[in-house]
């Protein structure tokens, strides 16, 4: 239970939560992600149907490209854990050198050596939130979020339909505005990633928002 509870609910709940925050520091990108959710809606009310489908969620580019810059900006794992099943020899980028003087420009790594590896953004603007690195060259197309090599989460396409469903619904009905409070929120490491607000870590993950309701005719 435990595990489906920290896996499946915390990962979900909190890159939500960091999706919002950008969308309401970034006006212009929740604007186009809601006219996208317009046309949406108008297109499967004009094939006779009242809801979306999944087929519907995973055709919405910018919908998509908002949900992987926000899984590459604010990484809710903060870290992964592997042990060498063999012995290797790790190349480095960078050469380092150790307070002997020697220059290193491998690392040695001995069968059955524990290794915690941090995920951290990349890009060479990997400052910046921008979705729109997911439509043009800049990132290449590789395997689905949620697949690394033969191996997979167990539930990271029910977690990618849960979050694409939400943020449908919520920014199709809603406005998300930036408050005094959001600009000081910080990253906190509680096994995943959480916003807090500096000065009150005691009180836990807070993301205070301004919300406005918008009518479904609104986009812009």
């Amino acid at each position: 239970m435990r595990v489906v509870i920290l896996a499946g609910h915390e990962t979900t709940a909190n890159t939500l939560s960091w999706m919002l925050l950008e969308l309401s520091r970034h006006p212009e990108m929740q604007a186009k992600l809601r006219e996208e959710i317009r046309s949406v809606e108008d297109a499967f009310h004009a094939r006779g149907d009242s809801h979306y489908t999944s087929a519907d969620l995973n055709s919405m580019p910018y919908l998509n490209a908002v949900m992987k810059e926000t899984l590459r900006f604010h990484p809710v794992v903060i870290s992964i854990q592997r042990e060498a099943a063999k012995e290797d020899v790790l190349p480095l980028s960078t050469p380092i050198t150790t307070t002997s003087g020697d220059v290193l420009t491998e690392l040695p790594i001995p069968k059955g050596t524990k290794i915690t590896a941090p995920i951290g953004v990349f890009g060479e603007d990997a400052d910046v939130f921008d979705p729109e690195r997911w439509l043009d060259s800049r990132v290449k197309k590789t395997t689905s979020v949620g697949v690394i090599g033969n191996l997979a989460c167990i539930g990271w396409k029910f977690a990618m339909v849960e979050l694409q469903a939400f943020i449908f619904e919520l920014v199709g009905n809603f406005e998300f505005l930036p408050t005094n409070e959001s600009q000081e929120i910080r990253r906190e490491a509680a096994l995943v990633m959480v916003p807090t607000l500096a000065g009150e870590v005691e009180k836990g993950a807070q993301l205070r928002l301004g919300i406005r309701a918008v009518s479904k005719e609104e986009a812009w």
